[in-house]
């Protein structure tokens, strides 16, 4: 019997098949890739929130915790701008008691390396930031300054808060970091040299991102009246000893007064407007005409198309000076 031979058919998908599969692998594709880019931006917004923190618990603890010694172990538990070592540096006064024949101060550093207002740089619109100069005396071991080197106990340690342009990683406006430059010196100095070197320079960052920093001095002084409208040295009324009038005053605005009647210093109220040192995407919620309040200043951020990318946080903090409640004599 001859045998029949079916016609030959190849096995495989259709062409209707094969664009079902191409259709549902697209989709699950765009939505792999969908998730993908969701976590990375929920990635880039949880490191820009972590920047902050970071920022705003370590960086500020560090700064926090190195102006509390501001005053430690000096002579007289009051400052001002006249008394040697005093803890908030004002002048050269509080430096050196080096004195020429004629009683003048044979001593001379830059103000630009003091306690200064609206001196340094800022990414806020028409504003300029502060400096914060404080010293204390060394009076433990293994004690370090902000920038790491170790102290000798019986020296006199001198530590400049700043901003300052760091390493731009096409930051928008400046990358500005709050750095800190640390000087020691010994009591023979004080009475002998004619400056202070080593204040200058870059400095040890403390925290990598700043757009501004403010600063004002907490100020106490002895009332004669109950509103605090007469205090100790505006008049001849006598006084009972008691710091009972206390107020916050900008740096230059304490400069200013009278030689005579400058009340002491008892604390010091700093601000930050910190950013993220990354990107975290675009921010819906970017308002390019926000005023940022730090302390006494209130302005816009300087305009840039990369504004929006970074998250940003305005953080205060009051520090009592301890070593700073004594009453002049």
């Amino acid at each position: 019997m001859k045998e029949i031979k079916l016609p030959y058919r190849s096995s495989g998908f259709t062409l209707l098949e094969l664009m079902v599969a191409l259709t549902l692998g697209l989709i699950i594709s765009a939505a792999a890739i969908q998730i993908f880019i969701t976590s990375q931006r929920d990635f880039s917004s949880q490191q820009g929130y972590m920047d902050l923190q970071n920022s705003s618990l370590f960086g500020m603890g560090t700064m926090v915790r190195e102006i509390r010694l501001a005053n430690l172990n000096k002579g007289q538990a009051y400052m001002d701008d006249k008394k040697l070592y005093g803890g908030i540096v004002l002048s050269a006064n509080n430096l050196s008691s080096n004195r020429k024949e004629d009683g003048s101060l044979n001593f001379s550093i830059d103000t630009n390396l003091l306690t200064r207002g609206e001196i340094g740089p800022s990414n806020l619109k028409d504003q300029k930031s502060d400096q914060l100069v404080i010293q204390y005396l060394v009076n433990v071991p293994n004690q370090f300054d902000c920038e790491g080197r170790s102290l000798i106990e019986g020296n006199y340690v001198v530590e400049r808060f700043f901003l300052r342009e760091d390493v731009s990683r096409n930051d928008p406006n400046k990358a500005l970091a709050l750095a800190c430059k640390a000087q020691s010196y010994t009591e023979y100095q004080a009475q002998n040299s004619t400056t202070l070197d080593d204040l200058t320079g870059e400095g040890e960052i403390v925290i990598p991102r700043v757009d501004h920093f403010s600063v004002m001095l907490g100020t106490a002084q002895d009332g004669m009246k109950a509103d605090c409208s007469d205090v100790a040295g505006a008049s001849d009324v006598a006084v009972d000893g008691n710091l009972d009038c206390f107020g916050y005053i900008r740096i230059p605005d304490y400069l200013a007064l009278s030689a005579t009647n400058k009340p002491q210093i008892v604390s010091v109220k700093i601000g930050l407007l910190v950013r993220s040192l990354n990107a975290s995407g675009k921010n819906k919620f970017f308002n390019k005409d926000q005023e940022y309040q730090i302390l006494q200043t209130k302005a816009k951020l300087n305009e840039s198309e990369r504004n929006d990318l970074y998250l940003r946080n305005v953080i205060t903090q009051t520090i009592a000076l301890r070593n700073g409640f004594g009453v002049k004599n």
